[in-house]
């Protein structure tokens, strides 16, 4: 009876507090149809059996120390996003295209022959002045032995 009363004085607040909940469920609903793995890894399975060949910080900091050991190069920099390596390279003004792209040979020398079948190679080359050449930057797929490189300009 005392539930009766209740509903009866305060019908506005008890309509208000069950559209409420109705729109909760039906935002959870919603939800839950739109983003059905939030919870789940941002790569799936995608990195299955990456730490079996893992580039280490130390595979990583002996390709700067070989990339900055080159007379042509200034500085440079790696980073690993999931399976793809990238690789940042700040070159001298006065290098040219080939020598540039010769530079991948130092990156590709410090890895192992499974590292490269199994991660993706981006190679960033750029110089500090205003060459239009520049930068550059080289791809090579997993499953190839070659970089491709973006148009000359």
């Amino acid at each position: 009876m005392n539930v009766n009363n209740f509903i009866k004085n305060n019908k506005v607040t008890v309509i208000a507090f069950i559209i409420c909940v109705i729109f909760v469920i039906l935002v959870f609903a919603l939800k839950l149809t739109f983003f059905p793995n939030e919870g789940t890894a941002i790569y799936g399975d995608r990195l299955d059996g990456i730490e079996k060949v893992e580039i280490t910080d130390s595979d990583q900091k002996n390709i700067i120390k070989s990339l900055e050991e080159k007379d042509e190069v200034k500085n440079a920099d790696t980073d690993i996003k999931g399976r793809t390596l990238n690789v940042l390279i700040t070159v001298n003004d006065d290098v040219e295209l080939d020598s540039s792209k010769a530079l991948t040979s130092s990156v590709i020398d410090n890895l192992k022959k499974d590292q490269t079948g199994y991660y993706d190679i981006q190679i960033f080359i750029s110089k500090d002045n205003d060459d239009t050449r520049y930068p550059i930057i080289g791809y090579k797929h997993q499953d190839k032995d070659e970089f491709s490189w973006t148009k000359d300009r």
